[in-house]
Parts: C-alpha cells; sequence; structure tokens
C-alpha cells in the first residue's frame, strides 16, 4: 500500500513544480525587454523555445520510458529547469538565453512527463482520473500563487530576482519528490512486459484513440492557444488604467477554476467515461470564444476567461488519463504522451499566425469567431470519431484496477 506521506509528496511536487515553471511565462519578456533586446530579438527566443518545445516531446517521453527510475527523471527535470533559470540571470546574452530556452523546453517536457509516470506508479488504475485532477489542482494553485509573488518580486526587486526565486523554488520541489518512496510493483500483478520492437510502435501510433485523441488536440489548441493574447490586446486597448489589473485577473481566474474542478473531473471520467467528460471540455471552448466576439467590456472579458479553465482542466487530466489507457494495452505510457502534446503543440503554433491573419483582414471579432469555428470542430470530432477508452469499453486491455500501465520502452 502506497504510504500517504507519498501521496502528500506527490501533491506538494505538483505544486512547487508549477512555481518552478511560471518563471518562464510572460516574465522573460519583460525580462530581456530591461535588457533592453528588441522586440524582433526577443520573439526570435521565444520562438526558439516553443519549436525546442514541441521536439522535445517524443524524444523526452521516449527517455522517461527508457529510464528505470521516474524519480530519477523527475529530479534531473527539476534540475535543468533551475539551471536554465541561472542562465538567465548569469548570462543574459544571445548565447546564453537561447542554451536555457533550449534546456528549458526539453526539461519540461521530461518533468511534465516524469510526474505522470510517478502518479502511475503510485494508485491504482481505477483511481488515476482522481490523483490526476488532485495533481491538477495543485499545479493551478501553484501557478496561480507564484505568478503574484513574482511579479511582486519583479516590481520591488530586480528584474532577475524573478530568475533567482525560480531556481530557489527547485529545492523545496526536490525536497517533495524525495518524499516519494519508489513503490515496487504489488506481488500478484503479473510483471510488466518491456516493448521495443518496430511492430510495437507501429501498432501503438496505428491506434485508433491515439490517432483521434491526436486530431482533436490540434484543433482544441488551433483555437485556444491565441484567445488569451488576443483578449489581451483587446482589453489593453479600451481597459484604460485597470488593464493590467483585468489582465493579471484573467490569468488568476481560469488556474482557481482548474484548482476547483480538476479533482470532480477525474472523479467523473471514471464514473462516467473519457468521452463525455471530453466533450464537456472541449464545449466550452467555441462558447468562449463566440462570446468574445461579442464582448467588449474589459471585465466582462474577464469573466469570460474563466471558461479557460473549464477547458484547461479537462486537458490537464485527460491527456495523461487517455495516455494511460492506451498504454494499458500498448505500452509507452510516455511516448504516448509526448505524442499527443505534440499534436497540441502543432495547433498551437498554428494558431496565433491564423487568428493574426483573420484580424488583419477582418478585425478582432473576426478572429474570434474563426478561432471559435476550429472549437466547435475539434468539438464536433470529440463526438464524431474519438472512441471511449476507459476501463470497460471495447477492446480495453483489462479491468479497473486489475493491471499496471506498462511505461516501458
Amino acid at each position: 500500500m502506497v504510504s500517504q506521506r507519498s501521496l502528500r509528496g506527490l501533491d506538494w511536487l505538483n505544486f512547487f513544480v508549477a512555481n518552478v515553471q511560471t518563471g518562464f511565462g510572460p516574465f522573460v519578456a519583460v525580462y530581456l525587454t530591461l535588457h533592453h533586446w528588441t522586440g524582433l530579438a526577443i520573439g526570435g527566443m521565444l520562438t526558439l523555445g516553443t519549436i525546442v518545445a514541441m521536439a522535445s516531446q517524443l524524444p523526452a517521453g521516449a527517455l522517461v520510458d527508457w529510464m528505470g527510475g521516474k524519480r530519477l527523471a523527475a529530479a534531473l527535470g527539476i534540475g535543468a529547469v533551475a539551471a536554465a533559470a541561472l542562465l538567465f540571470v548569469f548570462l543574459p546574452s544571445e548565447f546564453g538565453v537561447g542554451l536555457a530556452e533550449i534546456l528549458h523546453g526539453f526539461a519540461s517536457c521530461m518533468l511534465n512527463q516524469a510526474i505522470a509516470a510517478i502518479s502511475l506508479v503510485l494508485v491504482a488504475r481505477h483511481v488515476l482520473g482522481e490523483r490526476l485532477g488532485r495533481n491538477a489542482r495543485f499545479a493551478s494553485l501553484g501557478n496561480g500563487l507564484s505568478a503574484m509573488v513574482m511579479g511582486i518580486a519583479g516590481f520591488y526587486f530586480a528584474g532577475a530576482s524573478v530568475f533567482v526565486l525560480t531556481a530557489v523554488l527547485a529545492i523545496p520541489a526536490l525536497v517533495a519528490l524525495s518524499a516519494i518512496a519508489p513503490t515496487p510493483a504489488a506481488p500478484n500483478r503479473p510483471p510488466v512486459r518491456r516493448r521495443r520492437s518496430l511492430g510495437e510502435l507501429g501498432r501503438l501510433f496505428l491506434d485508433r484513440r491515439l490517432i483521434a485523441f491526436m486530431i482533436c488536440m490540434t484543433l482544441f489548441q488551433l483555437a485556444d492557444a491565441a484567445m488569451l493574447p488576443f483578449i489581451g490586446n483587446r482589453i489593453a486597448a479600451h481597459g484604460g488604467h485597470l488593464a493590467n489589473l483585468v489582465i493579471g485577473g484573467a490569468i488568476v481566474w481560469p488556474q482557481l477554476v482548474v484548482a476547483a474542478l480538476s479533482p470532480t473531473i477525474g472523479w467523473a471520467a471514471e464514473r462516467y467515461g473519457r468521452r463525455v467528460v471530453l466533450l464537456a471540455g472541449f464545449a466550452a471552448l467555441p462558447v468562449r470564444g463566440f462570446l468574445f466576439a461579442v464582448v467588449n467590456g474589459p471585465l466582462a472579458l474577464m469573466a469570460i476567461q474563466g471558461l479557460d479553465g473549464i477547458g484547461a482542466a479537462v486537458i490537464g487530466v485527460m491527456l495523461p488519463l487517455i495516455a494511460a489507457d492506451i498504454a494499458a494495452e500498448r505500452g509507452h505510457f510516455n511516448l504516448t504522451m509526448g505524442a499527443i502534446g505534440l499534436a497540441g503543440g502543432g495547433g498551437a503554433a498554428v494558431s496565433t499566425t491564423l487568428a493574426g491573419g483573420v484580424e488583419e483582414l477582418l478585425g478582432n471579432h473576426a478572429a474570434f469567431g474563426a478561432l471559435a469555428l476550429a472549437g466547435l470542430i475539434a468539438t464536433l470530432l470529440v463526438w464524431l470519431i474519438m472512441p471511449e477508452s476507459g476501463p470497460g469499453a471495447p477492446g480495453a486491455a483489462a479491468p479497473a484496477g486489475a493491471q499496471p500501465i506498462s511505461q516501458s520502452s
């Protein structure tokens, strides 16, 4: 039986890892601006980080699958993210910042997948959804709190303080990780079989559930990724002296929604199935886009942004949960997560360009209409092509809790 100490350690690991990751959000652009970087140079570095994060999804997943100790993989990821933060402080040149973005892009992929893998080891399969929901709750609380603390630190102290704080927060993250005891498979469970052949990999990537979910995630991120940046532009244009406050609220408010809903979403996915929960989460996206297309008031826009928390909570729980469903039969849990993440990253990369082109031709409201339409198509595809993948679904590998999930390569 897994100790409560290990489960509490996993809670706080999610919390402090979210703290550490927050430093690599909008604070990067602010910090580089203070160092007199041009907008073009800043955009180039942020693009580099995005490209590395996308390209790292599959190799990071394969590496975590290959590594026997998932706690070691998480520790290496935390250390690498802290090192990337310190590069911003001590080497704010093109070389140093570029190296930091590359290091962070790969390490964050590896770290997120290692935490999901640790969760699979600690809990039985029939309560995995609830565990993943709890992970998302602590991560959201960490994101919201650290964004406020880092914003205050950056305002009252030097801009570099954000990245020093990011590196320091790696220490409690490692302490939380150390509280998680190694958990061998229960003696009544069959041993996990290593899957190494190209045939196994071929069957994995031809799995109907994986293909369908990758398509749906591509369109979801295509619709979602540009919404907050574009709504930020509108708030800045119409919000006056309240603009910064409203934008801050638009970031923190969805995190509170994620924290409130995530455990319930995990419970619902185990009780009612993955597909119905996905439909609910995806459906919030076109509603949000259409409301953005017709509403102008800054406070109303911030309130609508709360719908982002529904989609974020559903994706945060369902992505690793559906990957675990597939891995129960196919193996390669982290590689499966990487493939889904790569598909979503591709959609996100196109999102801002698509929305920007529509805005240039037809205006801001039309851009949100186009994003809402993409979200509606994504929702319809979940309904039309996404099969149920949870325990008890046709072709499921085993009943809930009957066997461990293979994380092997």
